[in-house]
């Protein structure tokens, strides 16, 4: 009787977003490194061929937080944290003085002009600890009003008041402005270079489950890579259910080699002796029905339906094939 091959179950990791993609790579990451650092110092636990997937899997995650991280910075964005320091203080002192003259109660025409103002400012609710756009949004709507209506116009010359207005408002175009200077830069620069270096740690990734799949088959390997697979399918486990999006997790049927069952999203079938049969998975997408095949050559194929059709081949060996690239 065949024994039964524990495998890295398939997953695509393209459906992932941007972060989530980072976080999951650099968590396989980590699950390998502690087990190649887990013996002698300077000395890796990783069967060769192992060793070889892993060092550029690790120097492809750098790269890809470099990017991320680059992607994340712009020469604007300390423009943008002065403009909007200017922004809130100029608000905060308009604010204020409003505040103010509604307690002018020696002077009714005044106390009446600041509580009038202060009832339009007050329904906006602006707050300056809030992120950019929700804070340029409200204001922006905030002078609007101010300037729109005739009356607050009246109350602002009389308590002195339109040259505060004024600057508030240059400081609020200011920073809406390089918001979207900075939101085009990212655009057209970082966003190409991050895909880029996200496919890069795509094909990585297939090489080292390939690899560990491989070296698990063999049997003087499979010690202490048991654990290996273990957690990264836990892992996988989680990130299908909790992270990846509902509507757009893989569809079709994932074969994960001998043993390396069990389904999560969509079905996965491992056959020691080959075998047929008709699986019915469902997605939160879509549902996908399959049939799978599964043999020791490492022969099978899946057709899935539902929104994607992937072709997934798995065997002894843990060949594993997606279709699709990283977005």
């Amino acid at each position: 009787m065949a024994l039964s091959i524990k495998q890295i179950v398939n997953f695509q990791l393209k459906y992932l977003r941007m972060a989530g993609f980072l976080e999951f790579v650099q968590q396989v990451l980590n699950i390998v490194k502690t087990y190649r650092d887990s013996g002698e110092a300077g000395v890796s636990q990783l069967p060769a061929k192992v060793e070889a997937a892993y060092t550029p899997f690790a120097a492809s995650i750098v790269a890809m937080d470099d990017a991320y991280k680059l992607s994340r910075a712009s020469e604007y964005t300390q423009q943008i944290a002065d403009e909007d320091t200017r922004r809130d203080n100029l608000y905060t002192a308009l604010k204020n003085q409003v505040q103010m003259y509604t307690r002018f109660d020696f002077d009714t025409e005044k106390k009446a002009a600041g509580t009038y103002l202060w009832n339009i400012i007050r329904k906006y609710g602006v707050d300056v600890n809030e992120n950019y756009h929700e804070e340029s949004g409200k204001l922006q709507q905030m002078i609007q009003e101010l300037e729109a209506d005739n009356v607050a116009g009246q109350h602002i010359t009389a308590l002195g008041l339109t040259s505060l207005l004024s600057q508030l408002k240059t400081a609020n175009e200011a920073v809406r402005t390089l918001l979207s200077q900075r939101n085009d830069e990212r655009m057209s620069q970082e966003k190409a270079a991050l895909a880029n270096a996200r496919n890069v740690v795509d094909e990585r990734y297939r090489d080292l489950v390939l690899m560990v799949n491989a070296a698990a088959a063999m049997e003087d390997e499979t010690e202490g890579l048991e654990g290996v697979i273990s957690q990264v399918n836990e892992l996988i486990k989680y990130y299908r259910q909790y992270v990846a999006p509902k509507g757009g997790s893989s569809t079709g049927s994932e074969t994960g080699g001998n043993g390396g069952g069990g389904s999560s999203t969509g079905s996965e079938t491992g056959g020691n002796t080959g075998g047929e049969g008709g699986n019915t998975g469902g997605n939160s997408g879509g549902s996908n029905t399959g049939g799978n095949t599964g043999g020791n050559s490492g022969g099978g194929s899946n057709t899935g339906g539902g929104g994607n059709t992937g072709g997934n081949t798995g065997g002894n060996n843990g060949g594993g094939g997606e279709s699709g690239d990283a977005e």
